[in-house]
Parts: structure tokens; sequence; C-alpha cells
């Protein structure tokens, strides 16, 4: 009876097998259809493969993505506060809450259990529980918009009051979530914040001050105020939009961080270990995003607005100078490594189509058509603080 028995268990197993999915899920690539609505996901395992599309995702500017602890889900919150949980092994919609009126960012617990989402409208953070795909807490924000959320070790939330000028911190361990520290006197109106890739530090950008004020969470009471160097090299010209750049776009490597500023055609360098501006990287124009090669030897930086909106340029960080510059298409809105940095996406917006380079030869190994591409995520996000 027994090899019976085990043949029969092969062969429900392998006829099961056979309507699984045929990828892991390590090495995907989501990129947002601003505006259909809708991410297209790549396997960067598989020659690039186009795996599908899942849509009904709502107003997707301003849209990126996170992913579960396993790799399995992604997560993606719309402007209009449409909350999607798509599975990546479909690639379907797998759940979907509403969560406010306008969103603008979210966040998953270092512990997996919970999806937070920061709104404009109405002023709070939103916490669901990824389980049910129910929300099980609102923490209002005093009437502020909320910017810049991210996961934190201890199983922490932090968020950026906009209109409260102040920073958050929330015990995303507790059932009740409370707000366990205020940080007032940052600075003037928050646009954006990060954290940095070992978890460490907080930083905060301001609107109205001439400085980003970093949270050393080793040590909670400790905020540093990093005064930026004014605008004045190379300004052509009032940066676009104000709000750009986004401090996720910005790179840590080698005791140096890289920051784009509002206003500059170039990268401040500072020093993380005394939080100085030791110099700055003279570029083609206003840079955006600055993308770090997983091995941090190079940094590829894109300029979305202008007249350079077509222009990458790579910059090695050894010598901290420009080596490649490279036309991908009409407005290059973001960039992505895969996961080994081998290879990069790049959208571009104005051409409907995603470029992929090989990073050392800058060679185009693949153009894949997307109406309307912009913001690109790789899964392997998932076990990245703040991604």
């Amino acid at each position: 009876m027994r090899p019976r028995w085990l043949f029969l268990s092969l062969l429900l197993f392998t006829g099961s097998a056979a309507h699984a999915a045929s990828w892991g899920t390590g090495a995907l690539m989501m990129v947002v259809e601003r505006e259909k609505g809708a991410v297209m996901v790549i396997d960067a395992a598989q020659n690039h493969k186009v795996l599908g599309e899942v849509g009904g995702l709502g107003i997707l500017h301003h849209a990126s993505a996170v992913f579960s602890r396993d790799g399995r889900y992604a997560y993606m919150v719309s402007r209009d506060g449409l909350l999607s949980k798509i599975d990546l092994l479909g690639p379907s919609l797998a759940a979907q809450v509403k969560v406010g009126d306008s969103s603008i960012g979210l966040a998953v617990t270092t512990d997996g259990k919970n999806v937070a989402v920061s709104n404009y409208k109405p002023g709070s953070i939103v916490i669901v529980d990824d389980a049910s795909f129910k929300v099980v807490k609102t923490i209002e924000a005093d009437a502020s918009r909320t910017v810049g959320l991210v996961d934190a070790p201890g199983n922490l939330l932090i968020v950026a009051l906009m209109d409260a000028n102040e920073i958050w911190t929330i015990d995303a361990g507790n059932p009740d979530f409370p707000v366990v520290k205020k940080y007032a006197d940052v600075g003037v109106k928050p646009y954006d914040g990060m954290i940095t890739s070992d978890g460490r530090y907080y930083l905060a950008g301001f609107f109205h001050s001439e400085w980003v004020s970093i949270i050393d969470l080793w040590d909670r009471d400790t905020v540093v105020k990093l005064p930026l160097p004014k605008p004045g090299f190379r300004m052509e010209e009032a940066p676009p939009v104000l709000k750009l750049p986004h401090l996720r776009g910005w790179t840590m490597s080698g005791g140096h961080l890289f920051t784009p500023i509002v206003g500059f055609s170039g990268l401040a360098v500072i020093g993380t270990r005394e939080w100085k501006v030791e110099k700055t990287i003279d570029l083609a124009a206003y840079p955006v995003f600055t993308v770090l090669r997983p091995d941090g030897r190079q940094m590829w930086v894109n300029y979305a607005m202008g007249e350079k909106h077509d222009t990458m340029q790579v910059i090695d960080l050894k010598t901290l100078s420009v080596v490649k510059t490279l036309k991908p298409g009409a407005k290059v809105y973001h960039m992505q490594f895969t996961p080994k940095g081998n290879e990069i996406y790049a959208s571009s917006n104005g051409d409907d189509k995603v470029v992929i380079y090989n990073a050392e030869t800058f060679e185009v190994i693949k153009t894949i058509p997307v109406p309307g591409p912009s913001g690109i995520f790789c899964s392997n996000r998932s076990s990245l603080f703040g991604m």
C-alpha cells in the first residue's frame, strides 16, 4: 500500500504545483503605470519577463510600494486613499481598503503584522491589520498632514507632521499604537523623511528651514540640525517643484550622505561622523533621485524636470566624479537596481517605456513598453528599513 500512497501523494502534489506560479518573489520589479492606476510586475531573474499587470489601484501620482516580510505581497496606497495588497504570485489584487481622502506614504511594521499609511487628509496615521486588511487604529495628527513615514528598529514607526512642525515616534508593538515621543523645534514645514539603511538615523527635510534634522535612534533624546548649503552653485533657475527632492532618494555610502537639495544643480556630500557638508558634486542639472548600486561603488542620478529630463548620470563614489551620461528617454522619473546591482531599470514616462541597463558596461539589455511608467520598486526592499 505504501508505494501506491506515495504515488498518489506525488500525483496530487505535482498536479497542484502545475497551477502554482513559476517564479519566486526575490527579484520582482513593480513598475507604476501612473495614468492607468495600475502596476506592471516584471521578473528580473527570468530575463526581465513581464508577469502581468494589476489594475484598479486608484490615482497613483507619487505612489510607492512596500513589501511583506516574506516577499509574497506588495502594498501600494493611492493618492485618493486606496490601500491595495498585491499578490506577487498572481500577480493579482488580494485585498483593498479605504484609508483616507488624500494619502502620501506607507510602511510595513517591523514585525510584519500591520501596514501604516500617512495621510494629508484627514491628517492622520492609519494602521491596517495585514491578516484581515481592516483598519485597526487611526492616530489623529493634530489636523496636520503627515509625511516621511518609515518603520524603524524596535518595531517603531516614525513620521513627520508637516503643519505641526513635529516628528512623532509610534510603538507598533503595542496594540494601542501609542505615540511614545514627540520631537518639537525640529524645523518648519517638514516635507519628507527617511531612515538610514542601518536603521540608526531618521532624517527630516523642511520647506522653510535651511537644515535637515537628524534623530539618533540609539539615543532618542539627541536631535542634530545639519545646516545645508544655500542655493548658489550653478543654480540657473528656481526648482520647478518645491517638494522635490524626495528624501527616500538620498544615498549613504562609505561614511557619506549624498543629498540633492532644493535649488541646487548638484549634490552635497555630507560626512556622517560629524554631520558636516564636506563638498559638493557638480551635475548636469537639478537632481531628483540618487540610487546607490548595492556594492556601494556607483550612484545613479536622474533629472525629472527641465531640459535634462531625459538624462541619467553615473557617479563613481571612489573619485566622486561623473563617469557616464546616459539618455534613456523623455522624463526619466525613477530608477531601481536589481538585487545584486548588475542591472538597473529606468522609467521613461515621456516615451512609455522602461529601459534596462547593464550597470558595468552601461549597455541597454532590454526595453519594455510600459504606459506612463513612474516609480520602480524591487521586492528585495522587503528586508530593508524604510522601504
